[in-house]
């Protein structure tokens, strides 16, 4: 007996309609979690200032604190986006039973992957430029090199983004999940330079840190922002890109619309 044939999905939701509509309601998701909304837009900020009040007229050999700073806290933003905000909502939509429900329409696996990131890119973009806006007004904006500055930035949202989405793609609980995001956001953050100069470490640690995947981000974004070459960190950042693709790979194999838990 034949089979009858599969049911034809309407032109909007398989076409660029579809997958808008699909991001504008991840969109709206996002917006009203008040705690996602304020570590992304606001807490930056609101650290930005008090670092700068404390120590940004200080200089070391030319370099105001607060110009090493803001090259800082643009890839903290990017960590705490893909490790923690992506991961933690995928991980939640498997829990809760969206992806389920998103089985039963007929879109593949990528638009909600694709849905995850552009929202995660669109509060990223927002945040960045609210950051540099209040940086204009306070301090004044150095960004000596945009170009490289730009490089580094999207090679550390790639990452960071390829992570979230490979753990929030594992078969484990929401809660689970959320605390080795966690983890592996100080890991990146405290072990990257971001939090604290790596040449404060001690010498063992600076050398552990430096297989640190945001590490040549961090340095190559500071270099950037401050006009200095960042020639040395550019085999790093293709590595991490490499590894970034490799994460990619591996979320690909694991993810399903569904866990066990």
């Amino acid at each position: 007996m034949t089979e009858p044939p599969a049911p034809v999905a309407p032109r909007g939701r398989r076409g660029p309609r579809g997958l808008g509509r699909l991001c504008r309601v991840e969109l709206l998701l996002f917006l009203r979690e008040p705690a996602a909304v304020f570590f992304t837009l606001v807490f930056p900020m609101a650290m930005l200032l008090f670092l700068g009040v404390a120590y940004g007229t200080e200089s070391d050999g030319g370099v105001r604190y607060i110009d090493e700073y803001v090259a800082q806290i643009v890839v903290t933003i990017a960590i705490n986006l893909g490790v923690l905000g992506v991961a933690v909502n995928i991980a939640e939509c498997r829990t809760s039973g969206v992806l389920r429900r998103y089985r039963l329409a007929p879109v593949p696996m990528w638009w909600f992957w694709f849905s995850q990131v552009a929202v995660g890119l669109l509060m990223f973009a927002l945040a960045i430029g609210a950051l540099l806006a209040v940086v204009a007004v306070a301090y004044g904006v150095v960004l000596a090199s945009p170009a490289q500055f730009g490089l580094a930035v999207v090679t550390g949202l790639a990452f960071t983004f390829a992570a979230g989405v490979l753990l929030g793609s594992l078969d484990l609980p929401a809660r689970s999940v959320q605390i080795t995001g966690t983890g592996l956001f100080f890991v990146l953050f405290l072990g990257s330079g971001a939090a604290v100069p790596r040449d404060s470490f001690p010498g063992w640690l600076e050398k552990l840190t430096a297989v640190n995947p945001m590490t040549p981000v961090v340095d190559a974004a500071v270099d950037a922002y401050l006009g200095r070459s960042m020639v040395a960190e550019l085999p790093w950042l293709a590595l991490v890109l490499a590894g970034a693709g490799v994460l990619v790979l591996i979320a690909r194999s694991k993810s399903t619309w569904e866990g066990n838990r």
